[in-house]
């Protein structure tokens, strides 16, 4: 039934995510599917041993501190792709019911023809879709770059060396050393290129997803808003009952749509924001103890700090990658709250909707009735970190006031 109804607006607004979510085993649509299984397990396991794999690298620890760092990063990444990936599998059934919802949306839309529905429906895809673009290439050229860099190619060898080197994609010539002699060096070169690329996708490709079904539930609720507005109060009162029904029906299925988006990523969202603490906190340690060594407490500084002494010293590379993936964290903690605070302001505004249409003109019963639909718009929903507190843009401008905080701080600190 989703392909008959599978229309080419549809195409504009999912196919991107279908085309991430896919290789993941975690598109929606093919809940229960033998192979859609089949590639979730490929991709968790992979993703679980690409943690493991550089978790002992780490422990080898046997190229330098600056390395460590690198590698710890890529495997908080991998760790929380598994985990956003094992997360969204379980509530697959709730990401299916938004995604039929998204389709039947569209589906509709090319049967009414509505120019102005469809605007708003594109305007709010758009927004999706590039932020879904800027978050993913970013991210697909940084995997891309180490694949590229481990190739055992004769332009990336070391000044006054004519031997060619052979690395691997996620940096483990320590622990795997011995292999880069042998017949299978290839065979374990191509496992963890896809090992990236799942860590890759799994990582970002469930927050462009979040966004993406989290901006369409807007335009939605925006939706709704017109049809309040514009509704015709007529002398029937069975007629105006059955206008609200189907407008109170509809805000229902749109909060119950967001309570299951938010149930599934919740926990994900509270993931997200302990995995970016950790990375924040610790991502300047090596950094300081490599240029400021006479400092006695080893203190685990921040990102930010590491920008600071890498543009100090005129390492310029370093702070390239740090603020590349200072950028990442805080974008895709953006993401969250704002499609969190958009899904908040747009509910509230259908209580405004309300009060904006004609319900004067209605009789005694239905001005009862449109006063239960802004009660209940009134009553907030939202997005939440673990259920313990609000995804919005106030929650967001707060981390990144603390963040700017503690680096001023930790700048003075050390006299940079």
């Amino acid at each position: 039934m989703e392909h008959q109804d599978w229309t080419v607006d549809t195409s504009y607004e999912l196919l991107v995510y279908k085309l991430i979510m896919w290789p993941l085993g975690i598109w929606p649509l093919n809940k229960g599917e033998l192979f859609s299984e089949i590639r979730l397990l490929l991709a968790a396991s992979t993703q679980a041993a690409t943690f493991i794999c550089l978790t002992l690298e780490i422990l080898n620890n046997c190229r330098g501190v600056e390395i460590v760092l690198d590698l710890f990063v890529l495997s908080v990444f991998s760790l929380l792709a598994c985990v956003k990936g094992l997360i969204v599998h379980h509530h697959i059934h709730n990401m299916s019911e938004n995604v039929r919802s998204a389709i039947a949306d569209w589906s509709l839309l090319s049967q009414t023809d509505n120019s102005q529905n469809k605007e708003l429906m594109t305007k709010y895809a758009r927004i999706g879709k590039l932020v879904c673009f800027s978050l993913m290439i970013p991210a697909s050229g940084g995997t891309l770059s180490w694949i590229i860099l481990a190739l055992p190619l004769p332009m990336f060898l070391p000044a006054n060396s004519s031997n060619v080197i052979k690395n691997f994609p996620l940096q483990t010539a320590c622990t795997f050393d011995p292999i880069t002699t042998s017949k299978f060096y290839y065979l374990i070169f191509g496992l963890q290129m896809y090992q990236l690329v799942t860590t890759c996708l799994g990582n970002c490709g469930n927050d462009v997803f979040f966004f993406g079904m989290s901006m369409h539930t807007c335009g939605q609720l925006e939706i709704l808003q017109n049809d309040l507005t514009d509704i015709e109060i007529e002398k029937e009162e069975s007629n105006n009952w059955r206008k609200l029904k189907g407008m109170v029906k509809r805000h229902v299925h749109l909060i119950e749509l967001v309570d299951k988006l938010e149930g599934t990523f919740n926990m994900i969202i509270l993931a997200q924001l302990i995995m970016s603490a950790v990375l924040i906190c610790i991502m300047g340690e090596s950094i300081c103890k490599r240029y400021y060594r006479q400092l006695i407490i080893d203190i685990s500084f921040g990102i930010g700090l590491q920008v600071i002494i890498a543009l100090k010293t005129g390492d310029m590379f370093a702070a390239v990658k740090a603020n590349i993936v200072l950028s990442s964290l805080m974008s895709q903690l953006f993401l969250y709250s704002y499609g969190g605070d958009c899904l908040t302001t747009q509910n509230a505004s259908v209580a405004l909707a309300v009060d904006k249409s004609p319900w004067y003109k209605a009789s005694a019963v239905t001005m009862k009735n449109v006063a239960f639909i802004m009660m209940r718009a009134n009553k907030p929903i939202y997005v939440t970190a673990g259920k313990f507190f609000d995804m919005t843009l106030s929650t967001f401008m707060e981390i990144l006031k603390a963040s700017v905080s503690y680096m001023s701080v930790l700048r003075i600190a050390i006299d940079v």
